[in-house]
């Protein structure tokens, strides 16, 4: 079972990368869905439907296997995160397998073996088959492979999903592989490359910058917006986004609910000063189970420190609140004892204990650690060489045993006691569930008081009352109120606080205040919502949530008004540099006086290169950059309308780069930027780009 364990934890890491990812959501609102709902494609990719069915199906085997790594629940926020990402690499798969035909990549099926058991094992193969030692552990694949069939039915299912992925890693690998045989860079191009980086020019500068002009000064037209927009649109494309006016109705406790969780672990006071099995009482009356962790002072509540203390086991106290909760608490033990400790130990193992791989049986370990301990006893100092040589604990390995500092409780409970209750330089013998341990005790810190404490919680929560009072607040609001106009009125009336998200796009899963905002999502999205539309009410986890959808943009252009907003800056820019170069005609080619009477500037900009991107202190200026390359020395250039100025530069010196016939420098530098690309997923990005997909499913979560 271990090792389906490991399978399950490493298959989570090697989805992320071959397009099979363990990822899983809610099913709720997904297996409720209407008949309409199942007859329309999650997706479509190319001429490929992922269909309803087969989405439902992946998500099942996702959400088992996330739960498995996640102590069997799952965020909200995962929900999100793992449906979203299931589609993805549905969509992955079928871009990447249309790919792995065309270019007929399989993998045959002794290729697929050698992944498990040739002589270089996939990595995910070797990491989810590591023994205790930390060593690829080649029996324990052989005999999965061997006992197949006698496998529970799950762990069947575990094992063919595991393959299907390393299949997936190998052909990935394959496909990466024949990406990066492919670059190849002439000699002419590197040159072109070597040349771009090192050769340099140094020019004369007449400078004008756009901050010398107060913005107040130029004034934009229409015709200067829509000019701009016409001229720029295609570069400001959008994703289709909506925009919400929002009040939350927050369910939390009444004074009712407060005092219902105090009176309630009150009355079980009297119980829990006079019960015996502290322990037991606890986890069977307390929302949170019994910790028999041991407390310092800054670990117990400042207004009952000194009471705990001086009064010592059996003493009660609460009720008190503290992180949302109501308690009452015994004190069961004080005691002396060190914060921090240290000790060196040697396990000896045995078949069937916790995470054990050793075959002896328990007598014959009792034996080895009976000897070893009569050898320490005489000599304590001999506790490091031998830890290397029998201890069944991987570290020792790197450690000599030796565990260095830990906290009191972190060591499981008979190990922790042993180091705690004795002097220093003291060697003994304690059995665990890990099994046996010689044990010295190599130092510890000046003990303090601490005491163990039992302690009854009961959570704070809203009643079903306190549910109902709040959403027949919110129903109250949303029937009185059913246009935008009414819905405004009444905030500003009642003094409510209104909230907006200005930019929700169908992937939102955050939205200010609403950490689970899907349904708003949808509804906002809904063919059938209309800016100035009102919702009704939405029941989130501890909300209510009533919304108006202010603002639709589709996806494509930017809208003119938002480029015309956003970017009137830019526009501000490019009105400065016409006004400027118009004003320099009137100078001529006497630059200096052009500077003079434009509070302009003269200074000398060394080493510009083509490949660089900052023109002196003036930042980027790429037209000015290019300009310059392209002129020869003594070349004086037209004034240049800039990004943040009006130039006019003359070459004063070129420095050619340093003659070469050896570009490897070069060859590798460009490789290495191909081969991160392929990396980056820029090679998937652009086949799917080039790739007609349909996506509803914000149909579905």
């Amino acid at each position: 079972m271990a090792a389906i364990g490991n399978i399950r934890k490493h298959y989570g890491l090697l989805v992320a990368f071959v397009g099979l990812a363990l990822l899983a959501f809610v099913l709720g609102d997904l297996f409720k869905s209407t008949n309409s709902r199942q007859g329309t494609n999650v997706a479509s990719v190319g001429n490929e439907k992922i269909t309803y069915q087969d989405y439902s199906n992946m998500v099942s085997m996702n959400l088992e296997n996330a739960k498995a790594s996640n102590a069997g629940s799952i965020t909200p926020e995962q929900n999100y995160s793992i449906h979203a990402s299931t589609l993805e690499q549905m969509i992955r798969d079928i871009v990447m397998k249309r790919e792995y035909k065309d270019l007929g990549l399989v993998v045959s099926s002794e290729e697929l073996f050698d992944q498990f058991l040739g002589e270089n094992p996939n990595q995910y193969v070797v990491s989810s088959f590591t023994g205790a030692d930390g060593k690829f552990n080649r029996e324990l694949v052989e005999t999965y492979i061997r006992d197949f069939q006698t496998l529970t039915p799950e762990m069947q299912a575990n094992w063919l999903n595991f393959e299907r992925a390393i299949k997936e890693d190998r052909l990935n690998t394959k496909y990466d592989n024949l990406l990066k045989k492919s670059f190849y860079l002439p000699t002419k191009l590197a040159e072109r490359y070597y040349s771009d980086k090192n050769d340099k020019v140094s020019a004369e500068v007449y400078a004008i910058r756009y901050n010398t002009i107060a913005d107040s000064t130029v004034v934009l037209n229409d015709a200067d917006k829509k000019a701009f927009y016409e001229e720029n649109k295609n570069k400001y494309q959008t994703d289709a986004t909506r925009a919400i006016d929002y009040i939350v109705f927050e369910i939390k406790p009444s004074k009712a609910d407060i005092d219902f969780s105090r009176n309630l672990v009150n009355d079980l006071k009297d119980d829990l000063a006079s019960i015996e099995n502290a322990a037991s009482f606890v986890n069977a009356n307390s929302d949170l189970p019994f910790d028999s962790a041991w407390k310092s002072r800054t670990d117990v509540p400042a207004e009952f420190e000194n009471a705990i203390f001086s009064n010592g086991a059996g003493f009660v106290y609460g009720p008190y609140e503290n992180d949302g909760y109501y308690n009452v608490a015994k004190v069961l033990d004080v005691e002396n004892r060190s914060d921090s400790l240290m000790a060196s130990h040697i396990l000896v193992s045995y078949a069937n204990a916790l995470r054990s791989t050793e075959t002896r049986t328990k007598d014959e370990a009792k034996s080895l650690a009976d000897s070893l301990l009569n050898v320490i006893k005489k000599d304590s100092s001999k506790i490091e060489t031998l830890a290397k040589d029998f201890s069944d604990d991987p570290s020792a390995q790197t450690n000599n045993g030796d565990l260095g500092w830990f906290t009191d409780g972190t060591m499981v409970y008979t190990f922790n006691e042993f180091v705690q209750d004795n002097k220093v330089g003291t060697v003994g013998m304690v059995e665990t569930p890990f099994g046996y341990h010689i044990i010295k005790v190599t130092d510890r810190n000046e003990a303090a008081p601490k005491a163990r404490i039992a302690v009854v919680a009961n959570e704070i929560t809203a009643s079903t009352a306190t549910y109902q009072n709040i959403f027949a607040e919110a129903n109250r609001f949303v029937t009185e109120n059913t246009t935008a106009e009414e819905f405004n009125a009444a905030i500003e009336n009642q003094g409510l606080n209104k909230r907006t998200f200005p930019t929700m796009r169908t992937t939102t899963n955050y939205i200010t205040g609403i950490s689970n905002p899907r349904q708003i999502v949808r509804w906002a999205f809904d063919e059938n919502t209309k800016v100035g539309d009102m919702s009704s009410i939405f029941d989130l986890d501890d909300m209510y949530v009533v919304a108006v959808l202010t603002k639709a943009v589709e996806e494509g252009d930017a809208p003119y008004q938002d480029i015309a907003e956003r970017y009137e800056y830019v526009i501000k820019k490019e009105k400065k540099g016409a006004m400027l170069a118009e004003q320099a005609k009137a100078y001529g080619t006497d630059y200096q006086k052009m500077i003079d009477n434009l509070k302009g500037e003269k200074t000398t900009v060394d080493n510009v290169t083509f490949e660089g991107r900052g023109f002196g202190n003036f930042g980027v200026e790429d037209k000015v950059i290019g300009t310059v390359i392209g002129m020869k020395e003594g070349e004086v250039s037209e004034p240049i309308i800039g990004g943040n100025g009006l130039y006019v530069v003359k070459v004063v010196k070129e420095t050619p780069a340093a003659t070469t016939t050896d570009y490897s420098n070069i060859q590798r530098e460009q490789r290495s930027k191909y081969n991160n690309q392929i990396l980056n997923n820029a090679v998937y990005s652009a086949l799917k780009d080039m790739t007609k997909i349909e996506d509803n499913s914000i149909l579905f979560y």
